[in-house]
């Protein structure tokens, strides 16, 4: 079995209006009492998979969950083991007729079936009850309690919308307003996910990394695009995750802006393989993306020019800089505006139905490669290396390519293709400096600089005309070689 549903924390301010608005006596209300069962090297959470007994009133139920194919999708086996006075034992013999199940656990546990033991609790108040909207049909359900272990513990204050007959389209517009009107944020970690932090005594679950796309052949461009954003997601929403909880290491917020870029640059590269791509998202993501830009940009400047800038001033702002920008990204995750965004992908990226379209995949991905090369080729003729938005437009172009082009290039049966990506490459690198000292530079011009702070800017713009140079033999070398495209 497959379940569909959508997990949001509640802001403490918007607690008690949510629980009106499920209105307590219109609900059910029971006491859910879970144990979680792993190995000692936790092989099941390595996997994605949690299995769990969970007295539900007066039964206990045994349950295997395990990663799906979107962060709306998971599968779930849920056996009756009946009413016990006690806890049962774990049986993993009800398994043995479920392929899927069996699969699975094979998968996590290989030969180490035998050393799973209990590992945390949970004890969680459920209010929930169906709600009908556009003919589908919604259960909310509002959980309230804690995760623990023998020695540390974790509160539990979210809320559950779980499609139990209609479309996901429908569950996702219900979603939209409850989000609008309580500031839910989405939260893709499980109540399994917190229970294993609690305890190997971690905050937080290492940073999720993207993962190379290759375009299915068999498939239309319009799927392609689908898939090709939903592996995003996969990629972006756990990231976000650990930030909208402020428990976010450094890489979390690193591979959430490479997450944004790649949406970013998907949504605007590829936007005619499917006519139902908003032009707004591309634009919407791009903004959002600035900001975990600018905050990279600061705090690369504190770490290569701080030792050498000698005015205090110049140091402090920048310091304060650094933290007024962690302080408005951590909003900016959580806000209405960009959990709606989250939802609105995640909505087109699992729609099914899908028009005819005249061109094959092929053709789509030929034809956005062609024009790709056409505007780098004009940016090149155009660049001047002393006007910098010239150069800006040509590292972006660069930018551009070398995120599509293993993607496109994947309908090519070329053997060589190292050449030509690692002509981009140089490109890529000369444009990633140029702009970083270009961006440095216009930031150090904005403050009061002392005499001896003009040496720093003086050293950038050296720097910064080699780069442009590097920039433009590289990016000509680059056209040069690409024969293989027709």
């Amino acid at each position: 079995m497959v379940e569909v549903e959508l997990k949001f924390q509640i802001p403490e301010a918007r607690r008690n209006a949510l629980l009106k608005a499920l209105d307590p006596k219109k609900s059910e209300i029971i006491q859910l009492k879970a144990k979680y069962y792993d190995t000692e090297e936790r092989l099941l959470s390595q996997h994605g998979v949690a299995l769990r007994q969970r007295l539900e009133g007066t039964r206990w139920i045994q349950t295997l969950k395990a990663a799906g194919k979107s962060h709306l999708h998971r599968f779930e086996h849920n056996y009756d083991l009946g009413e016990q006075e006690q806890a049962p034992e774990l049986d993993l013999t009800i398994y043995n007729n479920d392929a899927e199940a069996q699969q699975i656990l094979n998968n996590a546990l290989g030969n180490s079936q035998a050393q799973l033991k209990l590992q945390f609790e949970t004890d969680i108040q459920r209010t929930f009850r169906v709600l009908r909207f556009e003919e589908t049909d919604i259960e909310v359900s509002l959980d309230v309690g804690e995760v623990r272990t023998a020695t540390a513990q974790c509160e539990v204050h979210e809320v559950e919308f779980e499609l139990k007959a209609g479309s996901i389209q429908a569950l996702l517009a219900f979603s939209f307003e409850w989000v609008k009107k309580y500031q839910l944020w989405l939260d893709v970690r499980s109540k399994a996910e917190i229970g294993h932090l609690l305890a190997t005594h971690q905050k937080v679950s290492s940073a999720k990394s993207a993962k190379e796309f290759t375009l299915s052949k068999k498939d239309s461009a319009n799927k392609n695009l689908r898939l090709l954003i939903a592996q995003q997601l996969q990629h972006l929403l756990p990231n976000i995750a650990a930030i909208s909880a402020i428990v976010a290491e450094k890489e979390h917020v690193q591979q959430a802006q490479i997450a944004l870029d790649h949406l970013n640059l998907t949504l605007s590269l590829f936007k005619d393989w499917n006519d139902a791509v908003s032009d707004k998202w591309a634009m919407q993501l791009g903004a959002f993306k600035q900001q975990f830009d600018h905050l990279q940009h600061l705090e690369h400047m504190q770490t290569t020019l701080g030792a050498f800038l000698q005015n205090p001033n110049t140091a402090s702002n920048l310091t304060k800089d650094i933290l007024y920008a962690k302080e408005k990204l951590s909003n900016l995750v959580r806000s209405t505006q960009n959990v709606h965004h989250y939802l609105e992908l995640l909505m087109f990226s699992l729609e099914q139905e899908e028009k005819p379209q005249t061109h094959d995949l092929k053709w789509f991905a030929q034809n956005t490669l062609q024009n790709q090369y056409k505007q780098l080729h004009d940016s090149l003729t155009s660049a001047n290396i002393a006007d910098f938005e010239s150069l800006d437009k040509l590292s972006t172009k660069i930018h551009e390519l070398k995120f599509s082009f293993p993607i496109l290039t994947s309908i090519y049966d070329v053997k060589n293709l190292q050449k030509y990506s690692k002509a981009l490459n140089d490109a890529q690198l000369a444009a990633s400096e140029y702009q970083i000292l270009a961006s440095s530079a216009a930031y150090i011009q904005q403050t009061e600089l002392e005499a001896s702070d003009w040496f720093v800017l003086g050293w950038l713009t050296a720097k910064q005309e080699v780069y442009a140079q590097h920039l433009l033999e590289a990016t000509e070398q680059f056209l040069v070689s690409r024969k293989f495209i027709k």
